[in-house]
């Protein structure tokens, strides 16, 4: 039997006379958008999603170069099961769980799964471990704290951009006493040194208090300025942008909280917010040249025929526009200060 070559070598051999710059070039337009903005993961029944996992399956050759764009671009954790396989997939403990690989029952392929150098590839991350409802038929149980900050610990250090949903997540208050996952050894998001984008639900700076050192763009769907928030917030100096929605409250004491705890070099504040609910708090500050922290609104579409509440409205569009990979470059106006509405206010030109 003749030894295998190198990967390059059996990559050259597996297309003939083709070059390989040509499918590699073929895999960037194929995961490529019109306008560069590339989505967090396509979603497993996208036509991307499906031809790479096609591609996969053509030769072990194939599947090498193929598996390191799926992880890359796909990976799509909508529910509690694919949370569940994703696990096994990185050998992660399911316990006496339904998706659980029997005795003897072969896993994935280890020679392949090395050579490819999957994990390395793991950079950006959709997760919501919804328990839908085929996940009930299959008898999938509702995904724990525990195995969140596991699989962020296994995979965390590669990611450079995340989306992340502890909303669905099972948290009894004793367990989260048990696991203090406030703790450092605990701390996903001290495991996660290149991540600079993060959109996450409000539950995240309750069971986490340390942020991603170097942060650049970071989401919430938060509507308070708690001081535990603001602590997550603004733990790291290197927060360039910040989402959030509108807090209902928001007072010009809570503007100048802001740009007193910010240590940075510029942060841009969005709060996001149906329109008829954008308005500056009284007596809010004068904005200058100088000024190290810009304000920001967003305005969140309302259908016609909505009966969605507010807040609901403005967390989806968060979600949406967080998963697209979109969010950072939507249109935005600066908050007004207190001294320009009364000019608007007394008619002055």
């Amino acid at each position: 039997m003749q030894p295998h070559g190198a990967p390059e070598t059996r990559m050259q051999n597996a297309f003939g006379p083709l070059p390989v710059e040509l499918f590699l070039s073929c895999l960037d337009q194929l995961v490529g958008t019109h306008d560069g903005r590339t989505p967090i993961a396509y979603e497993p029944t996208h036509e991307v999603t499906k031809t790479l996992r096609a591609l996969t399956f053509v030769s072990r050759t194939a599947y090498i170069c193929a598996s390191r764009y799926l992880y890359t671009h796909c990976l799509y954790i909508s529910d509690a099961s694919r949370h569940s396989l994703f696990r096994r997939t990185f050998n992660l403990d399911l316990g006496n769980h339904p998706l659980a690989l029997e005795y003897g029952q072969a896993g994935r392929n280890e020679e392949l799964f090395t050579e490819a150098d999957i994990q390395r590839h793991v950079t950006s991350l959709f997760i919501s471990p919804e328990r839908a409802e085929y996940c009930k038929i299959r008898k999938t149980p509702r995904v724990r704290l525990p195995q969140m900050i596991d699989l962020c610990m296994t995979i965390g250090s590669t990611l450079k951009r995340l989306v992340i949903d502890f909303n669905p997540v099972y948290v009894p208050t004793s367990e989260q006493v048990t696991i203090k996952p406030y703790c450092t050894s605990r701390s996903i998001f001290l495991q996660m040194p290149n991540l600079e984008e993060l959109v996450c639900s409000y539950e995240t700076s309750d069971y986490f208090c340390f942020p991603p050192p170097n942060l650049k763009r970071l989401a919430m769907t938060a509507n308070d300025m708690e001081p535990f928030r603001l602590d997550f917030f603004f733990m790291q100096s290197s927060l360039e942008m910040l989402f959030m929605i509108r807090p209902e409250r928001l007072t010009a004491g809570h503007v100048d909280e802001l740009f007193r705890r910010y240590h940075g070099r510029h942060l841009d504040v969005v709060f996001v917010d149906l329109n008829k609910n954008h308005f500056t708090p009284s007596d809010t500050r004068d904005w200058t040249a100088d000024d190290k922290v810009t304000v920001w609104e967003v305005d969140v579409p309302n259908g016609f025929y909505s009966d969605d509440e507010d807040l609901i409205l403005a967390d989806n569009w968060i979600w949406t526009h967080g998963v697209r990979g979109d969010l950072w470059e939507q249109d935005k106006r600066q908050m007004r200060s207190w001294t320009e509405v009364e000019t608007m206010l007394a008619g002055v030109p």
